[in-house]
Protein backbone atom coordinates (compact mmCIF):
# COMPACT_ATOMS: atom_id res chain seq x y z
CA UNK A 1 0.00 0.00 0.00
CA UNK A 2 2.76 2.41 0.98
CA UNK A 3 4.60 1.56 -2.22
CA UNK A 4 1.51 2.46 -4.29
CA UNK A 5 1.09 5.79 -2.46
CA UNK A 6 4.75 6.70 -2.99
CA UNK A 7 4.56 5.74 -6.65
CA UNK A 8 1.46 7.90 -7.15
CA UNK A 9 3.11 10.85 -5.37
CA UNK A 10 6.26 10.58 -7.49
CA UNK A 11 4.20 10.36 -10.69
CA UNK A 12 2.12 13.42 -9.70
CA UNK A 13 5.26 15.41 -8.87
CA UNK A 14 6.79 14.50 -12.24
CA UNK A 15 3.64 15.62 -14.10
CA UNK A 16 3.59 18.93 -12.21
CA UNK A 17 7.30 19.51 -12.86
CA UNK A 18 6.83 18.77 -16.55
CA UNK A 19 3.88 21.16 -16.74
CA UNK A 20 5.92 23.84 -14.99
CA UNK A 21 8.80 23.39 -17.42
CA UNK A 22 6.48 23.63 -20.43
CA UNK A 23 4.79 26.72 -19.03
CA UNK A 24 8.16 28.40 -18.46
CA UNK A 25 9.30 27.56 -21.99
CA UNK A 26 6.12 28.94 -23.56
CA UNK A 27 5.85 32.01 -21.34
CA UNK A 28 9.45 33.19 -21.71
CA UNK A 29 10.49 31.58 -24.96
CA UNK A 30 13.25 33.50 -26.75
CA UNK A 31 11.82 35.86 -29.36
CA UNK A 32 13.12 37.44 -32.53
CA UNK A 33 12.47 41.19 -32.77
CA UNK A 34 12.00 43.75 -35.54
CA UNK A 35 11.45 47.36 -34.43
CA UNK A 36 10.69 50.58 -36.29
CA UNK A 37 11.57 53.63 -34.23
CA UNK A 38 11.04 57.37 -34.48
CA UNK A 39 12.92 59.77 -32.21
CA UNK A 40 13.42 63.44 -31.54
CA UNK A 41 15.85 65.37 -29.39
CA UNK A 42 18.91 67.55 -29.44
CA UNK A 43 22.64 67.39 -30.18
CA UNK A 44 25.62 69.25 -28.78
CA UNK A 45 27.97 70.35 -31.57
CA UNK A 46 31.62 71.40 -31.58
CA UNK A 47 33.04 73.90 -34.08
CA UNK A 48 36.79 74.27 -34.54
CA UNK A 49 38.05 77.42 -36.26
CA UNK A 50 41.18 76.17 -38.01
CA UNK A 51 41.84 79.48 -39.78
CA UNK A 52 43.70 80.69 -36.71
CA UNK A 53 46.63 79.13 -34.88
CA UNK A 54 46.01 77.67 -32.38
CA UNK A 55 42.52 76.59 -33.44
CA UNK A 56 39.63 78.04 -31.45
CA UNK A 57 36.74 75.78 -30.41
CA UNK A 58 33.14 76.77 -29.75
CA UNK A 59 29.98 74.83 -28.94
CA UNK A 60 26.36 75.02 -30.04
CA UNK A 61 23.27 72.80 -30.07
CA UNK A 62 20.61 71.81 -32.57
CA UNK A 63 17.37 69.87 -32.71
CA UNK A 64 17.36 66.54 -34.52
CA UNK A 65 14.89 63.92 -35.71
CA UNK A 66 15.68 60.33 -36.60
CA UNK A 67 14.20 57.07 -37.86
CA UNK A 68 15.66 53.65 -37.00
CA UNK A 69 15.31 50.04 -38.09
CA UNK A 70 16.33 47.57 -35.36
CA UNK A 71 16.80 43.79 -35.61
CA UNK A 72 17.41 41.59 -32.60
CA UNK A 73 16.13 39.13 -30.06
CA UNK A 74 15.24 38.78 -26.39
CA UNK A 75 15.23 36.16 -23.64
CA UNK A 76 13.56 36.42 -20.26
CA UNK A 77 15.97 39.02 -18.86
CA UNK A 78 18.09 40.28 -21.76
CA UNK A 79 17.61 41.89 -25.17
CA UNK A 80 19.97 42.70 -28.03
CA UNK A 81 19.37 44.99 -31.02
CA UNK A 82 21.42 45.87 -34.10
CA UNK A 83 20.19 49.37 -34.96
CA UNK A 84 20.62 51.45 -38.10
CA UNK A 85 19.61 55.11 -37.70
CA UNK A 86 19.35 58.10 -40.03
CA UNK A 87 19.40 61.61 -38.48
CA UNK A 88 18.21 64.84 -40.03
CA UNK A 89 19.42 67.93 -38.18
CA UNK A 90 19.49 71.67 -38.65
CA UNK A 91 22.98 72.54 -37.44
CA UNK A 92 23.81 76.24 -37.09
CA UNK A 93 26.32 77.69 -39.55
CA UNK A 94 25.61 74.95 -42.11
CA UNK A 95 23.54 74.81 -45.29
CA UNK A 96 22.87 71.08 -44.89
CA UNK A 97 23.62 68.55 -42.17
CA UNK A 98 22.84 64.88 -41.61
CA UNK A 99 24.17 61.80 -39.87
CA UNK A 100 23.76 58.02 -39.89
CA UNK A 101 24.76 55.44 -37.29
CA UNK A 102 25.05 51.67 -36.95
CA UNK A 103 25.42 50.10 -33.53
CA UNK A 104 24.38 47.64 -30.85
CA UNK A 105 21.92 48.12 -27.99
CA UNK A 106 22.01 45.69 -25.04
CA UNK A 107 19.24 45.87 -22.41
CA UNK A 108 18.46 44.25 -19.08
CA UNK A 109 14.71 43.57 -18.75
CA UNK A 110 12.83 43.93 -15.46
CA UNK A 111 9.60 41.97 -15.90
CA UNK A 112 6.93 43.99 -14.09
CA UNK A 113 4.07 41.87 -15.43
CA UNK A 114 3.16 39.33 -18.08
CA UNK A 115 2.85 42.05 -20.75
CA UNK A 116 4.99 44.88 -19.34
CA UNK A 117 8.68 45.38 -18.66
CA UNK A 118 11.10 48.13 -17.72
CA UNK A 119 14.50 48.10 -19.42
CA UNK A 120 17.88 49.77 -19.01
CA UNK A 121 21.02 49.21 -20.99
CA UNK A 122 24.06 50.29 -22.95
CA UNK A 123 24.59 51.25 -26.58
CA UNK A 124 27.63 51.71 -28.80
CA UNK A 125 28.72 51.79 -32.42
CA UNK A 126 29.82 54.12 -35.19
CA UNK A 127 28.31 57.32 -36.58
CA UNK A 128 28.92 59.12 -39.88
CA UNK A 129 28.16 62.86 -40.07
CA UNK A 130 28.15 65.32 -42.97
CA UNK A 131 28.10 69.11 -42.52
CA UNK A 132 27.96 71.40 -45.58
CA UNK A 133 28.91 75.05 -45.22
CA UNK A 134 28.53 77.97 -47.61
CA UNK A 135 31.86 79.46 -48.71
CA UNK A 136 32.89 81.92 -51.36
CA UNK A 137 32.40 80.24 -54.73
CA UNK A 138 30.18 77.38 -53.49
CA UNK A 139 29.97 74.95 -50.58
CA UNK A 140 32.42 72.81 -48.64
CA UNK A 141 31.60 69.52 -46.96
CA UNK A 142 32.98 68.31 -43.64
CA UNK A 143 32.49 64.56 -43.10
CA UNK A 144 33.49 62.47 -40.13
CA UNK A 145 33.24 58.84 -38.97
CA UNK A 146 33.44 58.43 -35.19
CA UNK A 147 32.59 55.98 -32.45
CA UNK A 148 29.89 56.51 -29.83
CA UNK A 149 28.73 54.99 -26.55
CA UNK A 150 25.83 55.67 -24.22
CA UNK A 151 22.91 54.45 -22.14
CA UNK A 152 19.14 54.07 -22.50
CA UNK A 153 16.09 53.25 -20.38
CA UNK A 154 12.36 52.92 -20.95
CA UNK A 155 9.27 50.71 -20.88
CA UNK A 156 7.90 48.05 -23.22
CA UNK A 157 4.21 47.14 -23.37
CA UNK A 158 2.82 44.12 -25.25
CA UNK A 159 -0.39 44.92 -27.13
CA UNK A 160 -0.81 41.35 -28.36
CA UNK A 161 1.51 38.32 -28.23
CA UNK A 162 3.59 39.37 -31.23
CA UNK A 163 3.29 43.17 -31.18
CA UNK A 164 4.39 45.75 -28.62
CA UNK A 165 5.15 49.44 -28.21
CA UNK A 166 8.21 50.91 -26.57
CA UNK A 167 8.85 54.33 -25.05
CA UNK A 168 12.32 55.37 -23.96
CA UNK A 169 15.10 57.89 -23.60
CA UNK A 170 18.66 57.52 -24.87
CA UNK A 171 22.00 59.31 -24.43
CA UNK A 172 25.02 58.96 -26.73
CA UNK A 173 28.48 60.51 -26.46
CA UNK A 174 30.38 60.77 -29.74
CA UNK A 175 34.17 60.42 -29.60
CA UNK A 176 34.67 63.03 -32.31
CA UNK A 177 37.93 64.06 -33.94
CA UNK A 178 39.10 67.68 -34.22
CA UNK A 179 37.06 68.44 -37.32
CA UNK A 180 35.70 71.84 -38.32
CA UNK A 181 32.22 70.64 -37.26
CA UNK A 182 31.45 67.55 -35.19
CA UNK A 183 28.77 65.98 -32.98
CA UNK A 184 29.55 65.80 -29.25
CA UNK A 185 26.51 64.59 -27.26
CA UNK A 186 23.10 63.28 -28.38
CA UNK A 187 19.90 63.30 -26.30
CA UNK A 188 16.91 61.36 -27.65
CA UNK A 189 13.35 60.55 -26.67
CA UNK A 190 11.76 57.84 -28.80
CA UNK A 191 8.78 55.63 -29.52
CA UNK A 192 8.93 52.31 -31.37
CA UNK A 193 6.68 49.58 -32.70
CA UNK A 194 8.19 46.17 -31.92
CA UNK A 195 7.23 43.00 -33.80
CA UNK A 196 7.97 39.82 -31.81
CA UNK A 197 8.06 36.35 -33.24
CA UNK A 198 9.06 32.78 -32.34
CA UNK A 199 8.90 29.52 -34.25
CA UNK A 200 5.18 29.37 -33.46
CA UNK A 201 4.29 32.34 -35.70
Amino acid sequence: MLKKVLSSAILLAAVNASAGENYFANEWDAKGLIAIEGSGGSMDLIYNDTTVDPAVSSTDSTGAGAVSLKLGGESRFYRLFLAGTYYLLDAPNTSSSSAASLGLQVDYLIRAGEHFNIFMGLNGGGIYSDFEQEVVGGTTSETSTDGYAGVQAGVNIDIIDNLGIELGARYKHVFSADNVAAIDNMYEGYAAIVFKFTGEY
